[in-house]
């Protein structure tokens, strides 16, 4: 099965939602696009083993479908590996956390909307092996579904000489004083019956994390909550707070220290944490799903992150959720969250999965897993109105002097326009590529090609193939249109220097 997180990785992208990008603007407003959702969960329990009660109802999951979505193009199909939390089970599992009531689940969809629980015979449920639980421990298969795992990602893989395709990540606890917790990884070729490695590679780490492949660097990235940041905290006598932690590898068993990237600050409400963060490398960038908590409510919902380098993080969009809750009283109000893969393309839009729940955090209530849909690229836009906007970008920098290259834009011009011209890096507009010389954009495009038009006879007019042989900005002037992501292919971004 191929890895699927590259396809969103393009240097020469880049997304309006990187505040840098930007070295000034008039008359626009930078705007987060929240994912829309559909109304109804598609995926949601209706089994003892998924916390239906003996009366169907489902009152007692203690945590939304957390999980994962990867669509397999061998076989034309979605799978999905999710959380069933039924805290009324009596499940066994060793200190400190007590009785870890997770098990994982398998379902398929061939279109990502309607979904099946296909019979896997891997564990058995009260003496049955008719059902679609996954297999993580051993004797799971001997007469106990005592999984107590909390599985957090789902990844292709392959190595030579092995079978298996799929690498999952889980937080787990073992009857060890050395390792009583940690995260371990598991490995299977049929993503049913798997086997953990043993010692977990990251003791004593967890317990929510996010697990992913960054084809950029081509290692794994994981990030969680440190253990040692956590006793630090203690010894400094400074309240600990959730925040955001990574860690890195190339072959799942050998991990940096983890080094804490991303805490809360004063922008951030008192009751505040970051709970949980999943990396997608996006275009020039990585977007941090981050999954927020506020303490008071109880509740949480979903904002974007973003970074250039995997160490300094943008709050993007005012720190508005990219994913919010749903309205008081629906299946969603409480906590919404991702689940931990890239968005799947569907021509111009791009589909997310998230799980959510109706009570609060950490209480026992109805959790199913949601969909919905976002424009490509379309995190952040920069929004003008009747008033002309202009948009004016950090330099671009050509590997030589009049290396080629074409401007594409990210664009809702439905009922405006946008023009573009080039500058030299002081902001003088350049011969032949001013706003006069360019062709208007209108119209609602996803990818549309920048053209200065030529005349006939005159060779020296630029057309939409272009040579540069000195650092360029792009200036965007904007009529009741959107912006969202251009392309430069060959130019590199001058990017500002910080204290």
């Amino acid at each position: 099965m191929p890895n699927l997180t590259h396809v969103w990785a393009e240097p020469d992208l880049y997304l309006l939602a990187d505040e840098d990008l930007v070295a000034s603007c008039e008359r626009v407003t930078r705007k987060i696009c929240p994912i829309e959702k559909s109304p109804e969960p598609v995926l949601f329990p209706e089994k003892p083993w998924e916390g239906v009660g003996p009366d169907g109802r489902v009152t007692s999951l203690q945590d939304p479908y957390y999980g994962t979505v990867l669509y397999d193009p061998e076989h034309r199909l979605f799978r999905c590996w999710y959380n069933a939390y039924d805290r009324f089970q009596n499940r066994v599992s060793a200190p400190p956390y007590g009785s870890q009531n997770y098990s994982c689940c398998y379902a398929e969809s061939s279109d990502g909307i309607h979904w099946e629980k296909p019979v896997v015979g891997a564990v058995l449920h009260d003496g049955s092996l008719e059902n679609n639980l996954v297999r993580f421990r051993e004797d799971a298969a001997e007469g106990s579904s005592n999984l107590g795992e909390q599985v957090w990602n789902v990844l292709p893989y392959s190595a030579p000489d092995s079978e298996d395709r799929f690498v999952a990540s889980l937080f787990t606890h073992y009857d060890d004083p050395l390792f009583p917790t940690g995260i371990t990884f598991c490995y299977s070729a049929d993503g049913v019956r798997w086997r953990m490695h043993y010692p977990p590679p990251l003791m004593l780490e967890g317990d929510c994390h996010g697990f992913m492949w960054d084809p950029v660097q081509r290692c794994y990235i994981l990030t969680t909550r440190s253990h040692q940041h956590m006793n630090l905290c203690r010894r400094w006598g400074r309240p600990w707070k959730r925040h955001i932690a990574m860690t890195r590898s190339r072959d799942l068993i050998h991990w940096t220290a983890t080094e804490t990237i991303l805490e809360v600050d004063e922008k951030d409400p008192e009751d505040a944490q970051l709970y949980l963060m999943y990396i997608i490398p996006y275009g020039h960038a990585y977007l941090g799903q981050l999954l927020m908590f506020y303490g008071h409510e109880m509740a949480l919902d979903t904002q974007l992150a973003l970074s250039r380098d995997l160490r300094t993080w943008q709050r993007v969009g005012d720190r508005q959720p990219i994913l919010e809750r749903g309205e008081e009283g629906s299946w969603d109000c409480k906590h919404v969250a991702l689940t931990h893969n890239p968005p799947h393309p569907e021509g111009s839009r791009m589909r997310f999965w998230y799980g959510g729940k109706n009570a609060p955090h950490y209480q026992a209530g109805y959790g199913a897993l949601g969909t919905g849909t976002l424009r490509r690229d379309g995190f952040v836009c920069l929004e003008a109105g009747d008033e002309e906007g202009i948009v004016n970008t950090i330099p671009f920098r050509p590997p030589r002097p009049n290396s080629a290259c074409w401007i594409i834009l990210n664009v809702d011009a439905s009922d405006g326009e946008v023009l573009v011209e080039v500058t030299d890096v002081d902001g003088r507009p350049l011969d032949r590529v001013t706003k006069a010389d360019c062709e208007p954009i209108r119209g609602d495009h996803t990818r549309v090609v920048v053209n200065f038009p030529t005349t006939p006879g005159n060779f020296f007019d630029r057309g939409n193939f272009l040579r540069f042989a000195q650092d360029i900005r792009l200036r965007f002037y904007l009529r009741n249109a959107k912006l969202y992501a251009f392309k430069l292919n060959n130019y590199s971004p001058v990017w500002p220097q910080k204290d």
